[in-house]
């Protein structure tokens, strides 16, 4: 396609994005879910290989409409979250997030550096609106979405809720261990995936050095910042639990810190979470192969 295709492409998108913003924010949302399911069935028949196939691993006992349901649960709300993109904004006045341990976590926000853990469940953006609405100022790591409107759509979303973006490189982590030093929270997403590969949760692989859970494990040690795991369930169409869990520090090593059995730990704390709520996971048809060290 010819540049000036793309750009006629993108501006087709943000017309309809903006569309978006002007419909009910039910309708919105449940459009999201109808044009992703429909189309995924039409022409992306490797998203439902992958999603049956993990699915047959984390619920063997699942019959085959056990698995399809819950593979039109993934779709719906992969489809839910990129339309709810542009209604966003109305949630928190329109009451759509309730949060959990918001209180515990407000009370040490600020006394002391925090590594948020957001993982990829329900709609994990709704965060962002959420820590504005309780005024604590939060930074997180960003890896940009490879097609332009997606990546402004995104950059535009977080920047509304004043969600300070890091780039997902050396200077990233130096900006992120400076915002810790100053009491600061940032937020990494540990459950991540590489070329269609899982790196976190682990899943019964080994730990490795590879993802999100190193860096944070690296992060806090040289800062000493404790972890919050953070994530989103869908408890109806369009509302959502926004859980935020006890604080935690990693355990003393008892000498010189061992990556790998941070790794672990970490791991730990997130993995059966992302697994209660695996149907909504959203890199649920991504691979999970080992990685060898």
């Amino acid at each position: 396609m010819s540049e000036g295709g793309r750009t006629a492409e993108e501006r087709l998108q943000q017309v309809l994005y903006r569309l978006f913003g002007y419909l009910p924010t039910d309708w919105a949302s449940a459009i999201g879910s109808f044009a992703v399911r429909r189309n995924v069935h039409r022409n992306r028949p490797e998203i439902l290989a992958g999603a049956r196939r993990n699915l047959r691993i984390h619920r063997p006992e699942a019959s085959e409409a056990e698995l399809d349901a819950m593979i039109e649960a993934f779709l719906d709300g992969v489809g839910r979250v990129m339309a709810e993109y542009a209604v966003m904004p109305r949630f928190i006045r329109e009451g759509r997030l309730v949060a959990e341990g918001v209180e515990a976590f407000k009370a040490v926000a600020g006394t002391r550096p925090i590594i948020a853990f957001g993982l990829h469940t329900g709609n994990w953006e709704t965060f962002g609106p959420m820590f504005q609405h309780i005024g604590v100022p939060l930074a997180s790591f960003y890896m940009p979405p490879a097609g332009a409107f997606d990546r402004r759509v995104v950059e535009e979303s977080r920047a509304q809720f004043g969600v300070e973006l890091l780039s997902p490189d050396a200077k990233g982590v130096r900006d992120s261990m400076r915002l810790l030093r100053q009491n600061r929270t940032v937020m990494i997403f540990p459950d991540e995936t590489l070329d269609g590969r899982a790196l976190g949760p682990l899943f019964g692989r080994a730990p490795h050095t590879k993802g999100n859970l190193a860096i944070a494990a690296r992060l806090a040690r040289h800062t000493g910042a404790g972890f919050v795991v953070c994530h989103s369930e869908r408890t109806a169409p369009c509302r959502f639990s926004l859980k935020f869990g006890a604080l935690f520090d990693l355990p003393d090593p008892g000498g010189k810190p061992d990556t790998l059995a941070d790794v672990a730990f970490l791991n730990a704390k997130i993995e059966p979470i992302v697994q209660a709520n695996i149907p909504r996971w959203y890199f649920l048809d991504d691979s999970i192969a080992p990685f060898a060290e």
